[in-house]
């Protein structure tokens, strides 16, 4: 009888230890991502304000820009301790993914820039809102509730902007 609850302990403590470990790896792995998003999104707010010519597109880079500079000293608070692994290549494909978007399509740079910031911001809230359902990672979650506001915001702005933009481009085709 002493062994089989000594074996089950020992499973049951196995099994805990691994899934504490698998939480971890998955709390990395978003906050990875985040990192990445983040650099993302303040790489495209400054690249999109030195090439667009539209002033509102430009206006919404720089509240782009001004969120990340806003939220980056409660966002280095919770990746300290952490060790997140991203490398250079990480960036290096990060920005020649975002270049070859600019370079490709036969979009203007506004449209390009809009579709960018609406997959990033899109990726953030989703990310933002599994932290929040996860309900464990209690100082994520509280930089969650801090962060999603704005990109909630920003995300509204920018359907606003995409369908300003979009009905100027009909009427310059007409």
């Amino acid at each position: 009888m002493r062994v089989g609850s000594i074996v089950f302990l020992v499973l049951v403590t196995f099994s805990a230890c691994k899934n504490a470990g698998h939480e971890d790896e998955r709390e990395l792995r978003i906050m990875r991502e985040l990192v990445l998003l983040r650099t993302e999104g303040l790489a495209l707010a400054d690249f999109v304000q030195t090439k667009a010519q539209d002033p509102k597109v430009i206006a919404m880079c720089e509240e782009l820009h001004s969120y990340y500079e806003e939220t980056h000293p409660e966002f280095l608070q919770i990746c300290a301790g952490r060790q997140i692994s991203v490398s250079d290549q990480d960036f290096d494909l990060l920005w020649n993914k975002m270049s070859e978007r600019f370079s490709i399509g036969n979009t203007s740079v506004e449209q390009t820039c809009l579709q960018l910031c609406e997959e990033n911001i899109r990726s953030s809230i989703r990310l933002y809102e599994e932290i929040i359902q996860k309900r464990d990672w209690e100082d994520m979650a509280y930089f969650s509730f801090i962060a999603l506001p704005d990109l909630y915001n920003q995300q509204q702005d920018l359907e606003q902007l995409k369908v300003l933009i979009a009905g100027r481009n009909v009427q310059t085709s007409l």
